[in-house]
């Protein structure tokens, strides 16, 4: 029986150090020195016992300040309509939005198009920072059909979930919605917003939301970092 390399084995116990939440979430990890001597070990094997964890997405190395408890990734469901600030209360996490932008523009041709408008009909366009404890993890940009949700005002977004305003304000019926996903980089904007450096990578989410008689009433624009969100798509092997 051949026996597992040492970094192999300092890298099975780190880890069952955090998920036994010894070492806490978005706290300092240890340096490679002080492992070195936990250890008895040199750096190298250490560097490649904490290169195992990065792979597996338990730590981040910060530059210059060191290795830090990757954060939990928040568990949503996309093969159902799901709330950030519901989701985010059962993970036991903060919930809080930062609202950027609240305007009336004419949409580009795109938005246009995915909300089956015509490009001189107005859009309500809806900019925000979603943190979980104060931490900034999406930016969202929303648009909705103005003629749609007349009167629609900018305070009301800090008081109601975006589909619970709708569906109160407006008796909106929401049927179904669609998701694409598209592998994308952090661009100097969402650098700023997101406290993360430019080509971070991240996932780009386009979503369109219908209603009963399936009219798309509103179309979505999520920046999610990689760092921060993990995604998960059941398969099934239908020749089986």
């Amino acid at each position: 029986m051949s026996v597992r390399p040492k970094y192999s084995q300092i890298a099975d116990q780190l880890i069952q150090l955090i998920v036994s939440e010894k070492q806490q979430l978005n706290t300092r990890f240890f340096t490679e020195n002080e492992l070195s001597k936990k250890y008895n070990v040199s750096r190298s094997t250490i560097r490649a016992a904490l290169s195992e964890l990065e792979d597996l997405k338990f730590i981040t190395k910060a530059k210059n300040t060191g290795y830090y408890v990757s954060y939990e990734p928040a568990k949503f469901d996309f093969a159902k309509f799901y709330s950030f600030s519901k989701v985010a209360h059962k993970e036991n996490l903060a919930p809080t939005s930062e609202l950027l932008m609240f305007a009336k523009t004419t949409p580009n041709y795109y938005i246009a198009q995915k909300l089956g408008l015509k490009q001189d009909e107005l859009v309500y366009r809806i900019e925000r920072l979603r943190m979980l404890n104060f931490q900034p993890i999406l930016f969202e940009k929303t648009f909705l059909p103005a003629k749609r949700f007349p009167k629609l005002r900018r305070n009301e977004l800090f008081k109601n979930s975006l589909y619970d305003l709708l569906s109160t304000k407006y008796a909106l019926k929401i049927k179904d919605g669609e998701e694409e996903f598209f592998a994308s980089l952090i661009n100097a904007r969402e650098s700023e917003l997101l406290d993360l450096k430019v080509g971070t990578p991240c996932l780009k989410i386009q979503r369109r939301t219908f209603d009963v008689d399936h009219i798309p009433f509103e179309f979505t624009i999520t920046t999610a970092p990689s760092r921060y969100f993990s995604y998960k798509v059941p398969l099934a092997n239908n020749e089986v």
